[in-house]
């Protein structure tokens, strides 16, 4: 159940028994700006509550998978970070992309996303899908893609769109311009200002990666295994389930957690649906898979020692999980490949993320051995901001309440969203027997920061797959 519906009570560790609301849908969000030490929990919320954002998808890119696959990335994440979203452009030609939404138009999709119509607002911040720029659309940035290429420039700087038939780089696009507008809603005079360019398919050569040629025919996987399904685990079905299967009931999706959509996971969560709390997390999956086209299995209970992939079973699985202890198993079942990914969790590192490719003789209990979540020195710190000793002070619980919102760490949609391409990248580099990137680090806020490490050819002898000739 969502907390911030009722008045829990709970034994806090002080010894106190107390009565606070702490969680709203937007938490996870809010902690972004109160963690900075700049504003009080209700100038975040104000700020966020009045935040506009307009999306426009011109005509060009509207009649390309990775342009719609950017634009309803752009809108799924936005909604939860903007007070308002509002969209504009080729809104009614039809879906291209296979997202689960059982409706026919781009602009019908952005609706049931939760998105309204309507022109952009110089208070607010415009993202163009594609290279047309609306008049008197105030601060904006441009989404743009090249085959495998994500980026986003400012208005006026080249590049333009290029090959528009990669719905990852469009997913990846999406993102960036989210990441950009609202670190532009913060006060960041640089949002916007430069040009952020990365190849999914070739990270690890930087700017470089850009010029890289590609495949035109390479191999999706028919077969994942998802553990947690929470803010990056919805990410990873979003991409999945926009790629080119030429027979979706070929694909199995094991859906694996045992946690229930709270009103917080609406922020965080791309899939959830607001108002539809206290379900379980697989089912939410579920549904979404089903709609699709795909098989699922639901697991619902944690990872544990005594799991084991059988023969027939996937053998790519896909983690989004909170804690070490849980990473440290993954490598027990005995999957072909697992592909991790951690988010920062933190005001000061929130847009920065992890991902790591573990294959035979990598194990992730050596990779994670000895790290640990260290949330007891973040809250301590946290509880030093004048906002936590504002509510601290005003609440009769001994501040325990104000300890649980600290708990809270920072996570935001379009950083996972962002993530999930690169993860399902790395899926298909794997089904097409090319090297994963074992290793890959970044700050999206600067993609020049982003480094990885390439890997060995994978094996793909156990994976279950099928050739896509025509790009993603």
């Amino acid at each position: 159940m969502a907390e911030s519906q009722f008045e829990r009570r709970q034994d806090f560790p002080c010894g106190m028994v107390a009565a606070v609301k702490i969680d709203s849908e937007r938490s996870r969000i809010r902690a972004a700006l109160v963690n900075s030490g700049r504003y009080s929990f209700e100038e975040a919320d104000d700020r966020l509550s009045r935040s506009q954002l307009s999306v426009h998808l011109d005509d060009d890119a509207a009649k390309t998978a990775a342009g719609q696959a950017a634009f309803l990335t752009a809108v799924v994440t936005g909604v939860r970070c903007f007070g308002e979203v509002s969209v504009q452009g080729a809104l009614g030609g039809a879906l291209l992309v296979p997202v689960p939404l059982e409706v026919r138009t781009i602009g019908d999709a952005a609706a049931i996303l939760g998105a309204r119509f309507g022109p952009c607002k110089l208070t607010g911040r415009t993202i163009c899908i594609g290279d047309r720029v609306p008049h008197g659309s105030g601060w904006s940035v441009r989404a743009f893609w090249d085959g495998w290429i994500a980026g986003v420039r400012p208005p006026g700087y080249g590049p333009t769109i290029g090959r528009g038939d990669c719905v990852l780089a469009g997913i990846g696009s999406g993102a960036l311009a989210v990441v950009q507008a609202f670190l532009a809603e913060q006060g960041d005079p640089r949002a916007g200002e430069a040009l952020q360019v990365l190849s999914l398919w070739r990270p690890d050569l930087g700017l470089d990666g850009a010029r890289d040629p590609v495949p035109d025919a390479f191999y999706l996987p028919e077969g994942f295994w998802l553990f947690g399904l929470g803010n990056l685990g919805q990410t990873y079905l979003w991409a999945m389930c926009m790629l080119p299967f030429d027979d979706a009931t070929r694909v199995l999706v094991f859906l694996q957690d045992d946690d229930l959509i709270e009103e917080e996971n609406w922020g965080t969560s791309i899939l959830v649906q607001r108002g539809r709390y206290g379900i379980l997390k697989t089912l939410v999956a579920e549904e979404w898979v089903y709609r699709r086209g795909f098989r699922a299995r639901r697991i619902d209970r944690r990872l544990d020692r005594h799991l084991t992939c059988g023969d027939r079973e996937p053998t790519i699985a896909l983690a989004g999980l909170d804690g070490m202890p849980a990473r440290r198993l993954l490598g027990l079942p005995g999957f072909g490949y697992v592909i991790d990914a951690g988010l920062g969790a933190t005001a000061a590192d929130y847009q920065k993320f992890r991902v790591n490719v573990f294959g035979k003789g990598r194990d992730p209990a050596q990779h994670f051995a000895g790290v640990e979540d260290d949330r007891v020195s973040a809250v301590k710190e946290l509880m030093g901001l004048p906002a936590y000793k504002e509510l601290a002070l005003s609440q009769n619980d001994g501040g325990c309440g104000a300890a649980m919102l600290a708990e809270r760490s920072v996570a935001v949609p379009f950083v996972s969203a962002f993530v999930g391409a690169v993860v399902m990248t790395q899926a298909i580099r794997i089904a097409s027997g090319e090297a994963p990137n074992v290793v890959l680090t970044g700050n999206l806020g600067d993609l020049r920061t982003v480094r990885a490490t390439l890997g060995k050819p994978a094996v793909r002898a156990s994976i279950v797959c099928s050739l896509a000739s025509q790009g993603t």
